[in-house]
């Protein structure tokens, strides 16, 4: 049987899930175990989550996985972490012994380890998958990620990229489907706006959907998405970072402008402590998870020892959980002092859904973040009622995807059962015109398929031709609008300058803005330009 496997490429992380078809006709979705050389060095580890890190030794072998994020605190200039935040970045490279490296290459090698990983636990050649994106990654990022997976070894035309937000969401009604109807927690047999809250290890994502069962038919349409937001784990964990080393400061005696001018020193420091901070962070949720439903009023302690910290010098400390949401309230609550912070992209989600917090119906949280109690506590005490998980938000963005996998090679149009995915453009599509504003050519939250005729757009510039700059941004005084794409409109014949220009665009059901140019009234100089293989939206 061919597999259906979903992958979840992620900041922190990289997870794979696989289905299994039962007897019954349900889904059953299983994680695949990572083997990687585990953090001693010396042997073999298998793990649920492959830590998307690379690490190259001094004889220029590269290492992904636990062994990579161990070498963090070591060998701090020969890792690379958090990559994913910068793929689709053209400027954006790490040198090492003389060697680049891509956001795109890092990408490339996590999930050639991926593929290996899958091929050897399924015994059988992997050529397809749903690979996850983030709801607001642009053309760029995506085409990046999906160049990434191709040189990985994947078939270009058996690859989907849908959104982490929804593949999580695929995952919860997939769990419910499993339970009896008595024992389900949700009724999507109505139509349901769910506001689903990814928060991983680099990226903040807020989708809002509509989501309904008929005739077994999974329908999620995608009404609004927040803004790519570079929010994650990393930000916490930095906020513990600063805390600790102000801590270090006052306890030695050492100005704290010091520690942080050097900047191998300031990379040596940040490295060993973000992780120190994490193993906080995962012990501050485990005991407040084991007393959930308790009394349980003391403060839960971290004892941390790190034998050479700066100047060699040992650095013994503890953390208290409540010091460490004290150091996160920043990133907690709207008008935080940090620049960002989790309930905006929520607001700006609503207002772009034309929608009040009192119309969600349900909301739920995804990705490793979420797990954390103050994290929850702080999006119910916002929307004023409980929030809802999967059993596992680490694994549920893959598992979703694998689900996804497998209603998309299985179900036919004609076919009940089916997942149906109504995807939204995330942003405004601007066409930049000379001497004037941004004309608005698709607008944010335009359902695909979407096609429309543009007459006497734009003028040509030259006898030749024209070139077209494609932005998006949530509107033409955005200062953070950005260029997607430039393209040069080159004609066979002459043509005087100032002729008009029709354009048709079109975005494809393989998430192609494609756009066709030709003179206004004179369809024989047709010119046919696909502008970026960038998705812009789920869907296939």
């Amino acid at each position: 049987m061919k597999p259906y496997v979903g992958i979840d490429l992620g900041t922190t992380n990289t997870v794979a899930a696989c289905v299994n078809v039962m007897p019954d006709g349900s889904l059953k979705t299983d994680i695949i175990d990572m083997e990687q050389v585990d953090d001693s060095m010396y042997s073999i580890t298998y793990k649920k989550t492959l830590p998307s890190c690379l690490y190259v030794d001094d004889d220029g072998k590269e290492y992904i996985g636990e062994l990579a994020k161990k070498m963090k605190a070591k060998r701090y200039d020969r890792v690379i972490y958090n990559s994913k935040n910068y793929i689709g970045s053209h400027n954006h490279v790490w040198e090492i012994d003389g060697k680049n490296y891509t956001p795109e290459v890092v990408a490339e090698k996590i999930l050639r380890v991926v593929k290996k990983n899958i091929e050897r636990s399924l015994n059988t050649d992997v050529n397809g998958a749903v690979i996850t994106v983030p709801a607001s990654f642009n053309h760029d990022q995506i085409e990046a990620t999906k160049n990434a997976a191709r040189a990985a070894g994947f078939a270009e035309n058996e690859l989907i990229f849908i959104s982490e937000p929804t593949a999580a969401l695929l995952e919860l009604i997939n769990e419910e489907s499993l339970i009896s109807q008595k024992e389900r927690i949700f009724d999507f047999q109505k139509p349901n706006k769910v506001l689903v809250f990814d928060l991983g290890g680099g990226t903040c994502d807020v989708s809002i959907m509509k989501v309904e069962i008929t005739d077994d038919d999974y329908n999620v349409e995608e009404i609004a998405i927040s803004p790519h937001t570079q929010l994650g784990g990393i930000n916490f964990d930095l906020c513990g970072v600063i805390y600790l080393l102000h801590k270090y400061s006052i306890v030695n005696s050492i100005d704290f402008k010091r520690i942080t001018i050097d900047d191998d020193i300031k990379r040596y420091v940040y490295s060993i402590l973000s992780l120190e901070v994490e193993k906080a962070k995962m012990m501050f949720s485990t005991k407040e998870n084991m007393h959930f439903n308790t009394n349980y009023d003391n403060d839960v302690i971290y004892d941390g020892y790190i034998e050479k910290f700066i100047d060699d010098m040992p650095f013994h400390f503890t953390l208290s959980k409540k010091e460490y949401d004290e150091c996160i309230k920043p990133l907690l609550t709207k008008g935080g002092n940090l620049g960002v912070n989790i309930i905006d992209p929520i607001i700006d989600t609503l207002d772009k859904a034309n929608l009040k917090k009192e119309d969600i119906d349900e909301v739920f949280l995804v990705g490793g973040m979420t797990a954390y109690n103050s994290v929850q506590k702080a999006i119910e005490s916002f929307f004023g009622k409980k929030t809802i998980r999967c059993l596992n938000p680490v694994y549920s963005v893959a598992k979703g995807a694998a689900v996804y996998n497998y209603y998309s090679e299985n179900k036919k149009k004609s076919e009940k059962g089916k997942i149906i995915i109504y995807p939204v453009v995330a942003e405004n599509i601007y066409l930049d015109v000379k001497n004037g504003l941004p004309v608005l050519l698709v607008k944010q939250g335009t359902k695909a398929p979407y096609e429309r005729i543009y007459d006497n757009i734009v003028k040509v510039d030259n006898a030749t031709g024209i070139k077209l700059d494609i932005y998006s941004g949530k509107s033409i005084y955005d200062p953070k609008m950005k260029r997607l794409r430039s393209a040069q409109l080159t004609f066979t014949n002459v043509i005087k300058p100032g002729t008009p220009i029709s354009l048709k665009v079109t975005f494809d059901k393989n998430r192609i803005l494609h756009l066709e140019a030709w003179i206004t009234n004179d369809e024989k100089q047709k010119i046919d330009v696909t502008i970026g293989k960038g998705v812009l939206h789920d869907g296939r």
